[in-house]
């Protein structure tokens, strides 16, 4: 596996032109989805189809006689997390890129976004448990720091245990005591058992999926007779991707568990962000960006709505 660039070299990498690209979409000058710690009251008004009603203030609507609203002055600063999967998977790559190099550059990306915006950024690192904790702080530094660990973590050995989903997120719960924006990367190759801790974790939280693809996950191509090995145990399975039936059951495979992934984060109240490793990172950020600001100022009319400020 080549060496992995500095991660001052990953981050001149990302060009300021890249950044401005998604700065007015990510954060800075739109109201949250949800109101969390750190809102002041700023005025009433009338109440509008569509507001939520916890916000009513009955007195004011007892002696007008009409429903009345507050309304917020909202903190524009935001603490971000990252709970980074770290396992072995991540390092699979059908072609040139693997898909730790998207989530290294994915999280570098994002936190210098939010990062150079006066907001702090931590991390959760974990495999088959966590494995470093690093405290949400500002500044280009912090975005150094987080690289720098991803980057680390790649070199030291791993616990030949599967990588457990479901316990890291439990974790992540008991670590994180006020709410925050929190970005969930993995490919999503776990223990069964990871459902509930995630929709516990979305309830309190504001939580994005960013689930790493490699296409040759998704669609073998014919190679005739392979040695498949599993990453994480090391399991080995012999098979003959000749076979036209074999390819067709894996695809059909492949393209259940999509179904099943995306039918989860539904249930869960979380957006999912797909992130190949053929992509073009900062590109579909920029779609998603786009896509979860329009679902969210139909959530919240009269205002616009960001992905994560």
């Amino acid at each position: 596996m080549p060496a992995s660039p500095a991660p001052d070299a990953v981050l001149r990498r990302l060009d300021w032109s890249v950044a401005r690209r998604l700065e007015g979409l990510l954060q800075g000058d739109y109201r949250t989805a949800s109101r969390g710690p750190g809102t002041d009251f700023a005025d009433l008004r009338e109440y509008q189809y569509h507001d939520d009603v916890r916000h009513i203030d009955w007195n004011v609507t007892a002696r007008m006689q009409t429903p009345y609203v507050r309304e917020y002055l909202e903190d524009r600063e935001i603490t971000a997390w990252f709970l980074l999967d770290l396992s072995a998977s991540v390092d699979f790559a059908s072609g040139p890129v693997s898909k730790r190099a998207v989530l290294a550059e994915f999280t570098t990306l994002l936190c210098r976004l939010l990062a150079g915006k006066g907001n702090r950024v931590g991390a959760i690192l974990f495999h088959a448990g966590i494995e470093q904790v690093i405290p949400a702080r500002g500044g280009r530094r912090q975005v150094l720091h987080v690289l720098d660990a991803i980057q680390k973590r790649q070199a030291k050995a791993r616990s030949p245990r599967p990588t457990d989903l479901g316990l890291a997120l439990r974790e992540a719960g008991r670590i994180l005591r006020r709410r925050a924006a929190l970005f969930l990367v993995s490919d999503f190759i776990s223990m069964p058992g990871w459902e509930q801790p995630l929709a516990a974790l979305a309830s309190r939280h504001d939580v994005i999926a960013v689930r790493l693809l490699d296409p040759l996950e998704q669609r073998l191509p014919d190679l005739g007779l392979l040695t498949f090995q599993d990453a994480e145990t090391g399991e080995q399975l012999f098979v003959d991707t000749h076979d036209r039936g074999f390819r067709r059951r894996f695809e059909s495979i492949a393209a259940a568990r999509d179904e099943a992934l995306r039918a989860t984060f539904a249930t869960s109240g979380v957006d999912a962000l797909e992130l190949s490793t053929d992509d073009d990172v900062v590109d579909a950020v920029a779609r998603f960006a786009q896509m979860r600001r329009r679902r969210l100022a139909l959530a919240l009319p009269g205002a616009q709505a960001g992905v994560a400020s």
